[in-house]
Formats: structure tokens, sequence, C-alpha cells
């Protein structure tokens, strides 16, 4: 009965787990839960990215569009391009077009005055003097807007002339160039990326490209 009963403590003294063994126990936890909620707060910090990116680009993708859309029509019903010089350059672009009465060369109904200006470096906003609300940002998060003209003229000898690009435009421009940018900031260990957006657009309605057809 007294080796049964010293057998008995023995086992009972070998059961559980040593304060070594619980301390290391504790640490590899510990090692764990930080790789898995730095892995989690890197992926949150992506998927901010992505959501900044994605409105960001939806942001001037949508401008562009709506600028593209607009110069296109430039000059329609009119004996010029449209562009009002003296009020466009490489940050803003004012046109005109007659699209809602062809045999008047008034243009001052909706969408037929319309000025792109950047706003305080960040912002493309439309002006419409005979719209309501007259002014409309199109995008605001954006970091550049640059606007370049390209000429296309004829010369005595009937040779094609182009010129171009130009910081402002003339009474012979047939085609615009417009650049977007936009700048996503660093996030994380992911660094500051720029991304550009360009689209070139023909003026349609131009003298010279009318007298093509």
């Amino acid at each position: 009965m007294r080796v049964e009963r010293e057998n008995i403590r023995g086992a009972r003294g070998e059961a559980g787990f040593s304060i070594i063994e619980l301390m290391i126990a504790m640490a590899v936890t510990l090692i764990v839960m930080a790789a898995a909620t730095t892995l989690l707060s890197s992926s949150l910090r992506s998927r901010v990215r992505e959501n900044q990116k994605s409105d960001a680009l939806a942001d001037a993708q949508r401008a562009l569009n709506i600028m593209s859309r607009d110069i296109a029509n430039s000059g329609f019903g009119l004996d010029t391009n449209g562009i009002v010089i003296a009020d466009s350059g490489q940050t803003s672009i004012r046109i005109r077009s007659n699209v809602l009465n062809v045999n008047s060369t008034a243009t001052d109904g909706q969408d037929e005055d319309v000025t792109y200006i950047l706003q305080g470096g960040n912002a493309i906003v439309r002006y419409d003097p005979a719209s309501n609300p007259t002014t409309v940002s199109l995008a605001s998060r954006i970091n550049g807007l640059q606007l370049s003209y390209y000429d296309y003229s004829y010369n005595a000898a009937g040779t094609l002339v182009t010129s171009g690009p130009n910081n402002t435009p003339t009474a012979n421009t047939g085609r615009v160039r417009i650049t977007v940018r936009v700048t996503l900031d660093a996030v994380g260990t992911q660094p500051a990326t720029q991304v550009q957006l360009t689209s070139d657009v023909t003026l349609r309605n131009a003298p010279f490209m009318l007298g093509r057809y």
C-alpha cells in the first residue's frame, strides 16, 4: 500500500505545466497575435488606399469625360472653333457653341457658354451662367489640370501645317489635350504615387475640321 501511494503522489507531481513552460507558451501566443494584428492592420490600410484611389480616379474620369464631351462640341453653329482665347490657357478653357439655336450666333443658353477651370489646385469646376447652379465641382481630389492646344491650317501652297502642343489656343486650334493628375497619399509602407489621365479631343466643328469634309 505504501508503494502504491508513493506512485500516486509521483504521478500527481508530474501532471500540468511548469511556470517556464507557461511563460514560453504565452510568449509564443503574443508573438503570433502581434503578427496577426500587423497583417490585419496592413490589410486595412491597403483597403483604405484602394478605396481612396478608386474614388479619386472616378472623380477624375468623370471630369475628363464631361470636359471631353463639351470641348468636342465647341464651335457648333458658329464660324469659329468656339474657344474664347482670352479666357483659355493651361488650367482653364472657355468654350462656346450654338447648340440650342443654330440660326443665331447668340450663345446665351444652357450649355452654350461653358468655362472649365482648375480651382484651388485640387478641383475642376464647371461654370455655366445659364445653368442652375451656375458652378458645379466635377472633381475635388485631383492635383493638377493641364490643357494643351494643337493648331491645324493650310499654308499658301496648300500644305497642312500643324503646331503644338501650345499653352494657349488660337483661331486655328483643332485639338485639345486634357491631362488630369491624381496623387495618392502614402499609406503604411506604400509610398505616394501619381496617376495621370489624358484625353485628346478633336474639335469637330472647328473650321479646319469642317473644311476637310
